[in-house]
């Protein structure tokens, strides 16, 4: 079975490049619609959305974020800010922002429009990451928290990923133990001695691996 939503989830790809032929009204209200109707904590809302289409103001995000959306950015002919407000939702605010930032996603994607979910949200809330970066750049309250940045237009060119099969992610009624293919590693240090898995400090680190 594969509806209008069903396949709105399934073509959407992050977008790198796109054509300058502007975003017209109807469409950035349709989209900012999905947002506004997306599901919250106790359906506190939390969230505020930016709408970028100053040419100067993108180029200086584009310089805020990392080198790989850095394209995206200053291409776009616009881009979406999402922010939350911890205050409102102390416990989801940051389910609360991705999932508004989903939605428009997918709004995107089923008139014909493409987005780069470029999630900036520091864990940290570090000094330097582009969380803070962005957020003085539109001027953003303080104790507002950025979640995403969305760039919307129409792609130059479509991209193909492909997904795991169903069924290694599927189990029912309760998790199943699988022998997972894990890549033989050469061992030249004893074990104690081995660092630790390192662990992202920021959003930053993880930006390159978002599809």
């Amino acid at each position: 079975m594969l509806n209008p939503v069903l396949k709105a989830i399934r073509d959407r790809r992050s977008t790198v490049n796109f054509k300058s032929t502007p975003v017209t009204d109807e469409n950035l209200n349709a989209i900012l619609e999905a947002g506004r109707w997306a599901p919250s904590w106790t359906n506190t809302q939390p969230w505020r959305f930016i709408v970028v289409r100053d040419e100067k103001i993108k180029e200086k995000m584009s310089n805020a974020v990392s080198t790989f959306f850095k394209i995206s950015v200053k291409e776009a002919p616009l881009c979406i800010a999402v922010c939350v407000n911890p205050e409102e939702d102390p416990f989801h605010f940051v389910e609360d922002g991705t999932t508004a930032t989903q939605n428009m996603a997918l709004a995107a994607q089923s008139i014909g429009l493409s987005t780069n979910w470029i999630g900036v949200f520091s864990i940290r809330d570090e000094k330097n990451s582009t969380e803070r970066k962005v957020k003085e750049i539109l001027k953003i309250p303080k104790k507002w928290r950025l979640i995403s940045i969305l760039p919307v237009g129409i792609p130059i060119s479509k991209q193909r990923k492909k997904r795991k099969d169903l069924s290694e992610l599927f189990d029912l009624n309760m998790f199943e133990v699988r022998e997972e293919k894990a890549k033989s590693v050469k061992i030249e240090k004893p074990l104690d001695a081995i660092k630790k898995t390192h662990v992202p400090r920021s959003a930053r680190e993880l930006e390159p691996a978002l599809v």
